[in-house]
């Protein structure tokens, strides 16, 4: 299982390098057929790692079970499955087996990037307990989650749920999602999120005072706004 981790791990690390040539131009991006072919080899592997672990809770002593599904937690990780590594954290507290926070945090990102509603629900009762540090870090992670997966209003929401519980955004992820939000300010709804948020963050003195450019091509009007 260990193996299956290890080439789990170095198959997503070359797709994601695969992925940024795509975008850069260096290469073709992948058509229909590659895709398929990436996801059958990803598959075969998860249903390789399923079966040893089968057989190694059958076979072996109860002991190793909270391993066991530690491996399948890193497998699912690897493989960006959230919901089935949602699961195994689960199961590793039902064996006596507490994954690290860290690990909770990693998956509650997968889940926010693919909205996982309920799985990102259920991960962040955490915080109920946590310290505020704590739980500046596990929103940090639903945020970049969010923004990997392109849910931009998600994310935008998650800023002023921060901003609310006093607990300030990195100044990258601030700026990540003013950039994105201004690259759909012409999508319904973007331009009051954007001014929303824009407005929040200048109240809790995070950006400084920002014009509002708005070209309305009807009439060649442009209308400047101060927030």
């Amino acid at each position: 299982m260990t193996a299956i981790v290890k080439e789990l791990n170095e198959f997503a690390k070359a797709l994601r390098k695969l992925k940024g040539f795509a975008r850069s131009g260096l290469v073709a991006e992948l058509d229909v057929e590659n895709i398929e072919l990436i996801e059958k080899y990803q598959s075969d592997l998860l249903a390789d790692g399923i079966k040893l672990s089968n057989w190694a809770i059958q076979e072996g002593s109860s002991s190793i079970n909270g391993l066991i599904h530690e491996r399948l937690l890193a497998m699912y990780i690897c493989a960006g499955r959230g919901l089935e590594a949602e699961r195994q954290l689960w199961e590793m507290k039902l064996v006596g087996k507490e994954a690290d926070g860290d690990l909770y945090d990693i998956v509650l990102a997968i889940c926010a990037s693919q909205k996982e509603t309920s799985a990102i629900s259920r991960l962040l009762t955490r915080m109920e307990v946590s310290s505020s540090l704590r739980r500046r870090k596990i929103l940090s992670w639903l945020l970049r989650g969010y923004i990997k997966g392109g849910h931009i209003g998600d994310a935008a929401e998650t800023l002023v749920k921060m901003l609310d519980l006093g607990l300030y955004p990195e100044y990258l992820d601030r700026v990540a999602v003013l950039q994105e939000l201004r690259k759909r300010i012409h999508l319904p709804g973007n331009i009051v999120t954007y001014i929303n948020l824009s407005k929040r963050l200048y109240d809790a003195s995070l950006i400084g005072p920002c014009l509002l450019y708005l070209y309305i091509k009807k009439y060649k009007l442009w209308v400047i706004r101060m927030l």
